[in-house]
């Protein structure tokens, strides 16, 4: 069967211009002011052109937008450049402003790769029906998580706000089920305990819009409990706001330089605090899945040789994202640049190495079975 063409290229653009009320001459001073490769963006508008008149099924414009939209970002083979919308998008907006419908719980991953329950925050309905820490997830909703995966596992646990979650537990070898109602949760970001008569602990689980005011409050109880020394836990943070991190900083560290940031146009910003004269004497603690602003926080620590860092080599997210909101329900996160540490030097795809490496063993965050945070109160117990 022959095949229709059309020199969309040569005739389409210009009336395709025409048609949208511009003359041709504008529009081609418009495609020349906008990319250095005008012959390519026309390229594109005639195979857009094809397929809205050719394709054999209704498409929408949307669709082929969005479509088009994804692709170009996907193009710059960058995990952390993305376009958020539906799902995607809320989910992101609920991790940076720590707000969310669901159980209240963080989860894990065990050696066998199976999701596990880390914490259970006091204020969520996973408290409430009984699930604790330790408990292993082997389904929910009657989807096997083996299947599903970690993300995909947190993802059905969330959900409608008043809904309910049937979630099946592995718990010391018992099987257990427990039926969940999902509510709206302000996820906390920071809790704290004593570790010692003078050590105290903090664990960030990611920065976030109220992070470094719920810093400023546990350590502030902290302190009045006893505490002379501070553990700083960013473990399995995956990072957040940069400007939430730097304010975490400007509360335990010295005057300075926390982070700066380079563009590709040569820009560049430095992020500094006033901080506070004497630091406490602190350990930090970091894995392989301590990114971003968690190694900025350890990058300045380590740099500015006010703690020790101890653990695992961390992830290695050394850029900066900014999210770009289209006003609707969408927006664009894009790489705009790259991070230094405070004496200069880069993370990206190399990650913090532990003054102090410490090879995880045992239950992560439980103090009487954490080997790792058990070393960091050995370590300053003997300062």
């Amino acid at each position: 069967m022959k095949e229709t063409t059309k020199n969309y290229l040569k005739i389409g653009i210009p009336s395709f211009l025409v048609g949208a009320g511009l003359s041709i001459g504008m529009g081609v001073a418009i495609v020349y002011s906008i990319t250095d490769y005008p012959q390519e963006l026309m390229h594109f508008l005639a195979n857009y052109m094809d397929v809205k008149h050719n394709y054999f099924k209704p498409v929408s414009d949307t669709t082929l937008f969005q479509g088009a939209s994804e692709g170009m970002v996907a193009s710059l083979g960058d995990p952390y450049s993305t376009v958020l919308s539906g799902e995607k998008y809320d989910s992101f907006m609920q991790s940076a402003l720590g707000e969310y419908g669901g159980i209240g719980v963080v989860m894990s991953v065990t050696e066998e790769d199976k999701p596990i329950i880390l914490t259970v925050f006091p204020n969520g309905t996973a408290h409430e029906a009984g699930l604790q820490p330790g408990d292993i997830i082997t389904a929910v909703d009657g989807q096997d998580t083996a299947e599903l995966g970690i993300n995909g596992t947190a993802s059905a646990v969330r959900g409608e706000k008043g809904t309910t979650v049937e979630m099946d537990i592995d718990r010391n070898g018992e099987a257990m089920h427990f039926s969940v109602a999902r509510s709206e949760i302000t996820l906390p970001t920071v809790q704290s305990y004593m570790a010692s008569d003078d050590i105290g602990y903090i664990h960030i689980f990611s920065f976030g819009k109220h992070t470094a005011d719920e810093f400023r409050d546990q350590l502030a109880s902290l302190k009045i409990t006893g505490a002379k020394k501070l553990i700083i836990d960013v473990r399995m943070n995956p990072g957040g706001l940069i400007d939430s991190v730097v304010a975490v900083a400007d509360q335990i560290l010295t005057k300075g330089t926390v982070v700066s940031y380079h563009t590709k146009g040569g820009q560049s910003e430095d992020f500094t605090i006033d901080g506070v004269e004497n630091p406490m004497p602190m350990v930090v603690l970091i894995d392989k899945n301590s990114a971003s602003a968690a190694e900025i926080l350890a990058g300045a620590v380590q740099d500015k040789k006010e703690g020790t860092i101890m653990g695992e080599t961390s992830y290695g997210k050394g850029t900066v994202q900014a999210v770009l909101q289209d006003g609707g329900q969408s927006a664009l996160k894009i790489s705009i640049a790259q991070y230094l540490t405070p004496s200069g030097k880069t993370i990206d795809k190399v990650g913090i190495e532990p003054d102090i490496p410490v090879e995880q063993t045992g239950f992560l965050f439980n103090k009487d079975h954490d080997n790792v945070l058990q070393k960091a109160v050995e370590v300053l117990e003997g300062k």
